[in-house]
Parts: structure tokens; sequence; C-alpha cells
């Protein structure tokens, strides 16, 4: 088994508890990865936003800075959508990784 399968794995399995989850979001503020909503929300939210960033920036990327469409693809999770970002700065790849009808979380890294 690869590596990044056991990750992907892992992925799925935490946007799946974050799905079933009860997320704490008074100002309804849709950019879940942002400072304001960190500040707002609870702390197992908080938990599971930075489980998902730090799997997705293992898994997404490669060694160069950019994304990897099979893996963005491979994720396939009901009610998820991975998509990479165009409009972004020249030197960067951003990722979104949207909850249908809750949130996104946006995942970023250097070109190299």
């Amino acid at each position: 088994m690869f590596p990044h399968t056991r990750l992907i794995a892992e992925l799925r399995s935490v946007l799946r508890e974050l799905l079933t989850h009860e997320v704490v979001n008074p100002d309804e503020d849709p950019h879940w990865s942002g400072v304001m909503f960190f500040c707002a929300t609870d702390e197992r939210t908080r938990q599971l936003i930075e489980r998902i960033e730090l799997l997705a920036s293992e898994v997404f990327f490669d060694s160069c800075g950019r994304a990897i469409s099979q893996r963005l693809r491979a994720l396939a999770v009901d009610r998820v959508c991975v998509k990479e970002k165009r409009k972004r700065p020249a030197d960067q790849t951003v990722i979104h990784i949207t909850l249908a009808d809750k949130g996104y979380i946006t995942v970023s890294t250097t070109r190299f």
C-alpha cells in the first residue's frame, strides 16, 4: 500500500467526521480556515479542521508544490468537493475543500 493511500483514507474519515459534527459557527462564516472562524468555533471543530489541513497538505501537493489531480479526484467523499483554485498568485497552488451547505477549507502551498 502506498503511503498516500493510507493518508487519503484518513482524510476521508476526518472529513466524514466533520460533516456529522455539529460545527459552532455563530458568524455563519463560510471560510473555515480563516482566523475569525477559528476564534469563534469550538475546540473539536478546530481540531478536525487542523487535521484536514495537515492531511490535505501531505496528500494533495507534490514536492514542487503542484496539485496532484489524481489524488484530488481520489478523495471522493459524498457532499465534499475538492478543486484547485485557478485564480491565485502565480507562485502558489490553492485547493478548496468545500463541504456542501456548510463551508470550505483552504489549503495552499508555494510552488518551487
